[in-house]
This record gives structure tokens, sequence and C-alpha cells, in this order.
């Protein structure tokens, strides 16, 4: 009844990296390590380099000449959020029919009627049609 649950921790991949290529990451470090520690001037000119002719090539080479022009989506929003309003009145319609189902059931379950069940059943129904009319007419439009 007591007994301990024994189970295997899923691998972390970071772990599991670590374990596999561990020694070749030490490598890489130590040899950069001792590379940075040589030449930090020489590193530094590269890196500064590289920033200055990465801002030049951006601003010459790499300019885009002609700015074409944004695509305009002149009705297509509006499109979009009456089909999205459609999908939200057909949730709420179904939800409303669920409700009205769950009444009826439960009122047909009973084991006797009274007049107030019977006027609950109708109303029900009616509603029901009325929901039923209402999605026909929206969706022939």
């Amino acid at each position: 009844m007591y007994r301990k649950t024994h189970f295997k921790t899923r691998p972390d991949l970071y772990k599991e990296l670590g374990k596999e290529f561990g020694s070749y990451f030490r490598q890489i470090g130590a040899f950069w390590k001792g590379i940075s520690a040589r030449y930090p001037a020489q590193i530094f000119a590269v890196m500064v380099t590289s920033i200055l002719l990465s801002g030049i090539l951006a601003f010459t080479v790499m300019r885009v000449k002609v700015a074409r022009p944004l695509p305009s989506i002149n009705g297509s929003g509006s499109d979009m959020s009456q089909g999205l309003g459609k999908i939200v009145g057909a949730g709420q319609a179904l939800k409303k029919v669920l409700d009205l189902q769950n009444q009826i059931n439960t009122v047909l379950h009973k084991d006797s009627l009274t007049a107030k069940d019977s006027l609950l059943v109708k109303n029900a129904i009616r509603q029901l049609e009325n929901i039923h009319h209402e999605l026909n007419t929206k969706s022939n439009h």
C-alpha cells in the first residue's frame, strides 16, 4: 500500500549535450581563452572593424533603392470581423440551445408533470424555433 514510486526523470537537453560534447566545449573554451589572452588588442580591432564594415554596407551596398508600397487591406478586416461576429453569435446560440435541451430533459425525466412544466417546455421549444429561424436567416445573407 505504501510503496515508493520509482520514476525516471525526463532528460534535460542541455545536460545531455553537456555530457556528450562537454569535453569539446571545454577544449574550445580553453583555446579561445588562450587566444584572447595573447591577442586582446587584435581581437578588439577586428570587432570594431566588423561593426564599422557592417554599418557601411548597411547604408550603402545593402540599401533598398525603391520603397515598395505596402499592401492595402481595404475590406478584408471588416469581412474578418463580421465572420468572427458570426462565429461568436453561433457559439452563443449553441450554448442557449444546450441550456434549453437540458431544461427539457429535466422536465421529461420527472415522474409527474404540472402545468408549469408544460409551459416551460412550450417556451423552450418556441425559443429553439426562434434560434433556428435566426441562424437560417443570417446564413442566407
